[in-house]
């Protein structure tokens, strides 16, 4: 019966998966389409058109000189292969690109071959383009480019693939304008559907933010120890003493969820037979000339359905028997982040790229929660190069198994780390043969003694053997023909073996090796001897790295694209918030309300070692934010330890402090926390409705933005959201503490059967 069960669930999921899937991407073109004259991210558009432009021009430089660099021989070939009707990629004549049709194995290698020398020549440009302007600017100038190298590389691609389609469009048009084709004398009309490639990443990133939630809530629903009826329960149907297994538990109760969670589903269900009997709309309305949003925004009744509607999906996912609870958390939850209107209105209203996020880190949570640490540091790493926001909450995975006292997880999770984002930017750090040769040296090293200490235990019986018959000759040549005190037996010896130990650093210094290489190679023969053979691979790759980072420190590796990409994104705009009369958070409060500015002095810091530190309001609130989100990594680890679902809380907490309580935000971030927090249905339903509270503040805070530009989208919804703004923080902050606080709550250690008995 249960395997019946399992197949009945399968279906109902995936036909469901596919109904919903196609309600988002129709939802997504209607925002799109809706929000054509509002679209406040054309500025963020044309400026990633124009500093993609300037990669494609370095790369354009590159190919010329490459160009003269070409022996006649290979120019003869290359003009006899254009003659027959087959010349050779360039920036300007690509040819087919590699996903357009047909596509299949053969002709996908062939045209990687074609456009081989393109991608090379673009990928020159994209280093080259970090450091002219470091070289031309200076340190503290302005850059006037703050993208971190993987979102500039993918903007710089989506250039290329427009001037492809539309020869000379340097700029993005807001009005319909016609241009000539490439390679023809036929013109073209270009659009803002220019965009589409983008967008279309924005809805493919959203869908691998749903996935790796389903995965997260239905492991974490899976492992959840708590089984006693909630409050509700107890005070809605009193006690109950139904026969109980040897934990103490119900039978019931260890098959199916609390029956008081049928309660919203009930009132639900009567709500909508009498649904058509009552009329919601506000008072003093003209329903005539509203909009579709102002139609639903306007209504009381739309909003307390939607709600309940929200309330008895959990809560009937919950109820539902423990084999089947999980999967159905997890679509219900999948469902909040794909048809997340906070997270369309971002990637499709405005649109930005934020949606770049949460995939990184779910995914990471979700190898966290399979204990693949290195696998979850490597996606951290690169994803920091897409959108460098994800170093303000990423912490809080990095240092969960240091604070558990799991020093082999956090090794492993570091290793991958720093790879992956050493990985990403490698033409920066290692710019000379020399760095290239001190990796591979050290990789060496590395592997080397691994794969000896993996005798360890051989060779350490013969070790001892050896030392023992060294001794004894040692005491028959030395001592007996010397009769010295052992005092000075002893210090002789160690005079001899620090002079070895000398004469081999003097050697490696002289062969060039960085004097911070020396730590490292007594690292590399010493650690792999004491570590379990399962964390030599680990060890290994934290080797690779650090030799990586160690290169660009000490052999002249080039740090443009942290100064350009990372930075100056934090000196650019020098205000309290971004985008005035929308972002309603703590600088808000206190810039709109009490008169304060970004700099102005808060107190000063001491601390041993440091002396005094004088802190502006934006370091005083860095300061407190960067202690919550300890205090959140030491709460995920003890939650972690004892698998209790409130790692979730622990997770989600960082992401709504960062927008709350920093300044220089934006009001597209509180989107961030209303899509990752979706995992809280895995909680409980409480935690569930704190999600959707904040999904609707951030839809208040992003429609504030778009309409201020053009209120005609929606007039009256406008004229309810923006009297709003600032005082709606205080809702921000009271839902923030309450994440917060219920992360702090300490987890119970749960009595095995054996200590019951």
């Amino acid at each position: 019966m249960r395997r019946v069960a399992w197949v009945f669930v399968v279906a109902a999921v995936g036909w469901y998966a596919w109904h919903i899937a196609g309600i988002g991407l129709d939802l997504r073109e209607d925002f799109w389409d809706l929000s054509s004259r509002n679209h406040a991210g054309f500025g963020d558009v044309q400026n990633a058109m124009a500093r993609s432009n300037a990669v494609l021009r370095e790369a354009g430089k590159i190919a010329d000189e490459d160009n003269r660099q070409k022996s006649p021989a290979q120019q003869q070939y290359e003009a006899e292969q254009t003659a027959a009707g087959h010349p050779p990629a360039s920036l300007t004549h690509p040819g087919p690109g590699l996903f357009d049709g047909p596509v299949n194995s053969k002709i996908f290698i062939e045209r990687w071959n074609h456009l081989r020398p393109v991608y090379r020549q673009i990928l020159r440009g994209w280093v080259a383009n970090y450091e002219n302007l470091q070289n031309s600017i200076g340190d503290d100038g302005n850059y006037g480019l703050d993208y971190p190298p993987l979102r500039l590389l993918v903007m710089t691609l989506w250039t290329w693939h427009v001037h492809t389609n539309y020869f000379g469009l340097n700029n993005f048009p807001r009005m319909p304008r016609r241009i000539m084709s490439t390679g023809s004398d036929q013109s073209v009309v270009a659009t803002m559907d220019i965009v589409q490639p983008l967008l279309k990443l924005n809805a493919f990133c959203e869908g691998v933010s749903a996935i790796a939630v389903l995965i997260l809530v239905w492991l974490w629903v899976g492992r959840s120890p708590k089984r006693d009826r909630s409050r509700l329960g107890k005070w809605l149907l009193g006690p109950r003493n139904p026969p109980a297994n040897l934990l103490g538990n119900s039978i019931w109760q260890d098959r199916w969820g609390d029956p008081a969670l049928l309660i919203p589903v009930t009132v639900f269900g009567i709500c909508t037979l009498f649904r058509s009997n009552f009329t919601w709309q506000m008072p003093m309305l003209d329903t005539t000339d509203l909009s579709p949003i102002d139609v639903r925004v306007a209504s009381a009744g739309w909003w307390m359905f939607l709600l309940l509607r929200f309330v008895s999906a959990v809560c009937l996912a919950r109820f539902l028997p423990r084999p089947f609870r999980g999967p159905m958390c997890g679509l219900v939850a999948a469902t909040m982040v794909w048809l997340n209107p906070a997270g369309i209105l971002d990637s499709f209203g405005f649109p930005q790229w934020d949606s770049w996020l949460p995939p990184f880190f779910l995914l990471a949570a979700v190898l966290v929660t399979l204990d693949w640490w290195i696998a979850a540091g490597l996606l951290l790493g690169v994803g920091c190069m897409f959108k460098g926001q994800l170093l303000f909450v990423s912490p809080v995975l990095v240092l969960c198994p240091l604070l558990a006292g799991w020093p082999g997880r956090f090794l492993r999770i570091i290793a991958g780390l720093c790879a992956g984002a050493g990985l990403v930017v490698w033409p920066w750090l290692v710019t000379n043969l020399r760095a290239q040769h001190w990796i591979i040296f050290a990789c060496a090293a590395g592997a080397f003694f691994c794969a000896v200490s993996s005798f360890r235990s051989v060779i350490w019986r013969r070790s001892v053997a050896f030392a023992r018959a060294a001794w004894r000759e040692y005491h028959s040549l030395i001592v007996k023909r010397y009769p010295l005190s052992s005092r000075t037996n002893l210090s002789l010896t160690l005079i001899v073996l620090l002079a070895i130990v000398s004469l081999t650093v003097g050697a490696y210094l002289q062969r060039g090796i960085p004097s911070p290489g020396i730590f490292l190679g007594i690292a590399i023969a010493v650690v792999p001897w004491f570590l379990p053979r399962r964390m030599l691979g680990a060890w290994l790759l934290f080797v690779f790295a650090s030799a990586l980072w160690l290169a660009a420190v000490e052999l002249d590796g080039a740090w443009s694209w942290w100064k350009i990409g990372f930075l100056f994104g934090t000196k650019k705009h020098q205000v309290m918030q971004l985008g005035s009369q929308s972002l309603s958070n703590l600088s808000s409060i206190l810039g709109e309300r009490y008169g304060w500015s970004l700099h102005d002095p808060i107190t000063t810091l001491t601390l041993p070692w440091l002396g005094s530190i004088d802190l502006d309001l934006r370091d005083f609130l860095a300061t407190i934010y960067f202690t919550a989100m300890a205090l959140c990594a030491i709460a995920a680890a003890s939650h972690l330890r004892r698998r209790d679902p409130r790692f979730l809380i622990a997770l989600v907490a960082p992401w709504a402090l960062f927008p709350v309580i920093l300044t220089q935000m934006a009001a597209r971030y509180p989107m961030l926390p209303a899509v990752v927090g979706s995992s809280l249905v895995a909680v409980s339903v409480e935690m569930s409705l704190l999600a959707f509270v904040q999904t609707v503040l951030a839809c208040i805070m992003l429609g504030n933005q778009l309409m201020l530009a053009n209120d005609s989208m929606a007039p009256v919804t406008f004229s309810i959201t923006q009297p709003t703004h600032p005082d709606i923080a205080w809702a921000m902050m009271l839902l923030t503490a309450t994440i917060f606080l219920a992360a702090m709550m300490p987890s119970r250690r749960w009595r095995t059967q054996a200590e019951l008995l």
